[in-house]
Order: C-alpha cells, then sequence, then structure tokens
C-alpha cells in the first residue's frame, strides 16, 4: 500500500529537487551581483543572489546549488565566517570565495576552510563562468561514487540500508534531477518517486528530502 504524503510533504521534496541546481551570489556589492547574474545565467542556470551571509545562511538548507559565489569582506559576519558555518553544517556545494584584498593569509586560510578556489577582484567575469563548470565537473565525480550501485552497497549510520530502488531515487536526487525527470528515467510515475524519497526520509530521519544529498555524500 503507498504511503500517503501529505501536501507540506509534497512541496519539500518538490522545492528540494527543484531547486537544486541554482548557481548562488552572496556579495553586498549590488553591481558585482548583476553582473555574476547576467553573466552566469548564459549557463542556463537559475541564479540565487544574497547581499549579506547571514540572509543566504537562513537559506541554505533549503537547497543544494551547483556552486557558491561568496565574497570575503561584508557588513556583519565576514565570509570566512559563513565558510566555516558551512563546513560545520557539512555543506556540500563548492564555494569561490572573492575578495579585492589580495590578502595571501585570508586566501589561504579560506582555502584551507573548504573553498575550492579565490578569485581576485575585479576578475574577468567569464573566470567566473569556467568555475561553474569546474563545479559541474566536481558533481558528476560525485555522482559516479554515488551511483545507485555503490548506494545498496553503503551501510549508512544506525545501520540504514537502501533497497536497489531506494538506492536509484536517491542517486538521481544526487544529480539533482527533478521530479519529473526521476519519474522519466526510472519509468515510475511522479506519486511513486514521492512516496520512495518519502519513505527514504524516514528511514534516515531525515526532515528535509535535501538532508538525504548530504547524508549520502558524507557517508
Amino acid at each position: 500500500m503507498p504511503t500517503k504524503i501529505g501536501l507540506s510533504a509534497m512541496n519539500t521534496i518538490s522545492a528540494a529537487t527543484t531547486q537544486a541546481r541554482q548557481i548562488v551570489v552572496v556579495d553586498d556589492d549590488d553591481d558585482m551581483r548583476e553582473i555574476l547574474t547576467l553573466v552566469l545565467s548564459t549557463e542556463g542556470y537559475p541564479i540565487a543572489t544574497f547581499a549579506d551571509g547571514e540572509a543566504f545562511l537562513r537559506k541554505a538548507d533549503a537547497s543544494l546549488p551547483i556552486c557558491v559565489f561568496l565574497d570575503i569582506v561584508m557588513p556583519g559576519r565576514s565570509g570566512l565566517h559563513i565558510l566555516k558555518e558551512l563546513n560545520t553544517r557539512r555543506y556540500e556545494a563548492p564555494v569561490f570565495i572573492m575578495s579585492a584584498r589580495n590578502d595571501t593569509p585570508t586566501v589561504v586560510e579560506g582555502l584551507k576552510s573548504g573553498a575550492q578556489d579565490f578569485l581576485h577582484k575585479p576578475f574577468d567575469p567569464y573566470a567566473a563562468v569556467q568555475r561553474v563548470r569546474d563545479a559541474l565537473e566536481i558533481w558528476s565525480s560525485r555522482n559516479e561514487k554515488k551511483g545507485a550501485s555503490n548506494l545498496i552497497r553503503t551501510e549508512f549510520p544506525d545501520n540504514v540500508r537502501l533497497t536497489r530502488r531506494e538506492a536509484e531515487v536517491l542517486a538521481e536526487l544526487i544529480k539533482g534531477a527533478s521530479r519529473s525527470e526521476m519519474a522519466k528515467s526510472l519509468a515510475v510515475g511522479k506519486r511513486s518517486i514521492d512516496n520512495f524519497i518519502f519513505g527514504i526520509m524516514r528511514k534516515f530521519k531525515a526532515k528535509k528530502a535535501i538532508d538525504l544529498v548530504r547524508i549520502a555524500m558524507s557517508s
């Protein structure tokens, strides 16, 4: 008998799977946000922008983007503090830090804190496009390691194991596939996809579907 999923749970699943392909820009400079939005949108992905790190952190757990462009010097908490907070949350999206200050110790600290690369302002905006493509390669490499066959063999915390179909659904979720794309790829209905995701969430005691990606990537 299929598991019944409430409307709010279905909306959570839908939001988690459809927002997974965003590119995020966090910078207090209005012009920089506008320029990066214009240039990066040519890659065909939606862009989410934030004027400060706290605003980004409040939304960070809602979806897992392709990558994040994070300014180091901002009002309130610095980009480095935000980066360290993301590490605490085991945030899996590649982060590219940016700054007009060519401060070597700060850059080194950022890279040690998990940043993928550093962009010194001003930089050619198309350099950011290349970083997006680098991030896509990173995700592709991770996806190969977290394919369905590997997920079936993985023993997760608390001795959680996945069935073949659950592993296939989770593998699609890691790729950032939408519910429609999952349904088409696995030849099942969207409601079945919702049921599988909800079932995996219960196994992992996860409150949000996007948490499943973090659990899988860290196991």
